[in-house]
C-alpha cells in the first residue's frame, strides 16, 4: 500500500511537473512571437504555406505571410520569392500556386516567383527551398512565415543550410485562435527538441 502511495505521488508530481514545462515553453513561444528581429538584403523571400480555401482564396494566416512578402520585396529586400507549399486534401490547389497568383496579382513579375509545390510541412518547405535556392547559386533568404512560427521556421532553416533572416506576419486573429495557434506551437518546438536529441 505504501508504495502504491509512493508511486501515485511521483506520477503527480511528474503530471505536475510536465504541465508547468508546457506552459512555460508556451510562454516561451508567445515571447518570441513579440520579438523584433533584424532583417538584411538576401538573395530571397521564402514564403511558408498555410491553408488555402476550398473556393481557392488564401487563408488569413497565408494572406498575412504574402502581405508581408509583398512588402519586403518592394522594399527591395531581394529580387525573387519562393512560395512554398503542396496540395492538402481539402484545398482546390498548391499552397504555392495559390500564393503565385495572388503575388502576380500584386504587381510582382512571374519570372521573379520561384514555385516550391511539393513540401507538406515547415521542414520540407525549407529543404525543398534550399535546393531551389542551390540551382541558382542563392546563399541568403529571408524566410516569412506567421509570428507565433518564425523562431522554429529560423531554426528549421538553419538546419537545411540557409543563412536566413526572419519577417514575422502578424496574425491579428480572435484570442482563441491565437492561443491556440501558440500551443500547437509548443508542441511543435517539444518535437523538434526531440528529433534534434534522437539524430545525435
Amino acid at each position: 500500500m505504501r508504495n502504491k502511495r509512493r508511486l501515485l505521488r511521483v506520477f503527480v508530481a511528474l503530471v505536475c511537473l510536465g504541465a508547468v514545462m508546457f506552459v512555460a515553453l508556451v510562454g516561451a513561444v508567445c515571447y518570441c512571437s513579440g520579438l523584433e528581429r533584424p532583417v538584411s538584403p538576401s538573395d530571397c523571400i521564402i514564403v511558408l504555406g498555410a491553408r488555402v480555401r476550398p473556393d481557392g482564396t488564401l487563408s488569413d494566416s497565408l494572406r498575412y505571410r504574402c502581405e508581408a512578402a509583398l512588402e519586403a520585396w518592394r522594399e527591395g529586400l531581394a529580387p525573387a520569392i519562393i512560395v512554398c507549399g503542396a496540395q492538402g486534401g481539402d484545398e482546390p490547389m498548391p499552397e504555392a500556386v495559390a500564393m503565385r497568383g495572388w503575388l502576380a496579382a500584386q504587381g510582382v513579375p512571374e519570372a521573379n516567383i520561384v514555385l516550391e509545390d511539393a513540401s507538406f510541412n515547415t521542414e520540407q518547405n525549407l529543404e525543398n527551398a534550399k535546393a531551389l535556392m542551390d540551382e541558382r547559386g542563392w546563399k541568403s533568404a529571408v524566410v516569412v512565415t506567421s509570428d507565433y512560427h518564425l523562431q522554429r521556421a529560423l531554426w528549421l532553416a538553419r538546419d537545411a543550410g540557409i543563412d536566413a533572416c526572419g519577417i514575422a506576419a502578424e496574425s491579428p486573429h480572435p484570442l482563441p485562435m491565437r492561443i491556440k495557434d501558440r500551443v500547437r506551437e509548443a508542441c511543435g518546438w517539444g518535437m523538434y527538441a526531440l528529433r534534434k536529441i534522437f539524430r545525435r
